[in-house]
């Protein structure tokens, strides 16, 4: 039963409608009622690899299932990609579906850096990091970009809709967060060159790509996961210029993955 009430809440003609009738909040409460996991838990398996998240609010099981279903071929693709002992750069690591998955597979030799600045996402990542008993981890609650300040991170009404952009001048919520520039905070924190940097940020992506331009360089960061949402872009950044700005740090082979109104670019050296 409800395999079934999870495939059809997911079929584009069903959410359509329910945006349509304004019943998306409805919706979501009443899905967690039935889907939520008795000990509040959600576990499920990607690419032979365990992991487990708490579940506190509707939200956050419609997030993580998304992120299972939607970025399942993404998130195989990096597994057969990466090996154990590999250093990982996760930007914009929400709640930790990556970072969870990725700190498994790389092991104790290995270590994911995570940046997450919304300050309750934040909170969950360090909880869900826990509950994984994963120690190879290291997260700072900042945001990445091209230079040092404090900016607005500007929250929408699910868990991971959270962008330094501000589209269509909507009356919103937001945080102050600080932004640190890429390449500047890798050097004062004695980072590891990452082999691989995933980048999530919901719009900001070419700002991260701009700060992290020598890290990107390196010849030791040998992948990239960037997840472009053309629609939060700012003006006069266009996907085509994400992708030349990726392919001037040598990055020269490329997979895409379309989801939605989004798709993943993901780019290697070799």
């Amino acid at each position: 039963m409800i395999n079934f009430l999870k495939k059809i809440s997911y079929h584009p003609f069903v959410i359509q409608t329910i945006r349509f009738l304004h019943l998306r909040p409805l919706f979501r409460r009443w899905y967690y009622r039935l889907a939520r996991p008795s000990d509040g838990i959600l576990r499920f398996q990607i690419g032979g690899i365990n992991a487990q998240f708490y579940i506190s609010k509707p939200e956050e099981l419609r997030s993580l299932e998304a992120d299972k279903e939607g970025e399942g071929q993404v998130s195989e693709l990096l597994i057969s990609n990466l090996r154990s002992g590999d250093v990982i750069y996760d930007i914009g690591a929400n709640i930790g579906f990556y970072t969870i998955i990725l700190a498994k597979l790389v092991g104790n030799k290995g270590r994911v850096i995570a940046f997450e600045p919304e300050r309750e996402s934040y909170e969950h990542l360090q909880d869900n990091l826990k509950l994984n008993d994963l120690t190879n981890v290291q997260i700072f609650p900042k945001a990445v970009g091209e230079k040092v300040g404090k900016a607005k991170l500007y929250l929408g009404q699910t868990i991971g809709n959270f962008s330094l952009v501000r589209t269509y001048g909507e009356a919103i919520d937001y945080q102050e967060v600080e932004i640190v520039k890429g390449d500047q905070f890798v050097k004062e924190q004695n980072l590891p060159i990452p082999r691989l940097v995933k980048i999530d940020v919901e719009g900001y992506e070419y700002s991260v790509l701009q700060g992290l331009r020598q890290t990107l360089s390196h010849p030791n960061c040998e992948i990239i996961c960037c997840e472009v949402h053309p629609r939060l872009l700012p003006l006069r950044i266009t996907g085509e210029k994400i992708l030349e700005l990726i392919k001037s740090f040598g990055f020269k082979q490329f997979d895409t993955f379309k989801r939605t109104n989004v798709y993943h670019l993901i780019g290697y050296k070799k």
